[in-house]
């Protein structure tokens, strides 16, 4: 399989899709609940299931299109799928309530060993680097956003979050934090705690454990490291899989109303990026891969 052409929809057809997709997620909370895991509470008076919401969010996700338009879109368009439906703002609020959720999902995905780490900060300094912008300021139900901080991103000055992923050896997403707008690479040196074999950009020289390019100093004199040749490449890999999260799953367009609401959108986005790079749904509509 050509590496640019492992999107689902490149092989199957959008109800395929959409059916291996609700069967994954089914699959995926039984198990959970199994073991003892407790799921988010239903709506009072919830017409749909949590499997049935979950899947409408990733098949959005999936095809690149806003969640409250393509909620919309599912209303009209797959009645006999989903005959019962409840409305865009309780839809939106089960979603909420599941983040932590989609986060294990997404978490579960990536499990297993690897032999190698990549380390990014999505704010600023190359092409692919987005802002996570919140919604027009007259949607934000107050201005208490824990944690926001102004940064400096490619378009200029914003006020809001910087997303900070680490990708292992298979390409998948296993751990990230959302850090305030304002901060510095050497922030995220919790987030590595316990990773061995780490590539970074020259922003996290100053983190322990992280091999970085070689840098120079103000005064001009260049700092060697244990760089090589092949670790550019290898590091490329994160560039990468954040720019197809933000040309193919909508992270550069959160429109959340809140934080915990950009928390969901967040794992959300990066549960159908596990999903598109581990072709387990190829797998399950046996795709040959």
């Amino acid at each position: 399989m050509r590496p640019d052409r492992e999107h689902p929809l490149y092989h199957l057809d959008a109800e395929i899709l959409l059916v291996a997709t609700y069967i994954w997620v089914d699959d995926a909370l039984k198990a959970l609940q199994a073991q003892g895991i407790r799921l988010p509470k239903p709506q009072r008076h919830q017409k749909a299931t949590l499997p049935e919401l979950l899947t409408i969010a990733l098949f959005l996700t999936f095809l690149g299109l806003d969640l409250s338009k393509g909620y919309l879109l599912v209303q009209a368009l797959l009645r006999p799928y989903f005959p019962s439906l409840p409305h865009l703002s309780r839809f939106l609020r089960v979603l909420q309530n599941a983040q932590s959720l989609l986060a294990h999902l997404a978490l579960r995905l990536a499990q297993g060993p690897s032999l190698l780490h990549v380390v990014d900060y999505k704010i600023r300094a190359t092409p692919v680097t987005k802002p996570l912008p919140m919604a027009h300021g007259h949607r934000i139900r107050g201005y208490a956003l824990p944690g926001s901080g102004v940064g400096i991103g490619p378009l200029g000055g914003f006020a809001g979050y910087a997303l900070v992923g680490v990708i292992n050896d298979r390409g998948l997403f296993h751990r990230w934090a959302l850090l305030p707008g304002n901060a510095r690479e050497t922030w995220a040196r919790e987030l590595l705690e316990g990773l061995e074999h780490v590539l970074g950009d020259r922003g996290f020289r100053w983190v322990e454990g992280v091999v970085t390019p070689p840098y120079r100093t103000r005064g001009g004199k260049v700092v060697g490291t244990s760089w090589r040749a092949w670790m550019g490449r290898v590091r490329n890999w994160i560039e990468t899989r954040f720019s197809v999260m933000v040309r193919s799953l909508g992270l550069h367009r959160m429109e959340a109303r809140s934080y915990w609401g950009l928390v969901a959108r967040v794992n959300l986005i990066l549960l159908a990026h596990n999903l598109i790079r581990s072709r387990v749904l190829l797998e399950m509509a046996g795709v040959e891969l």
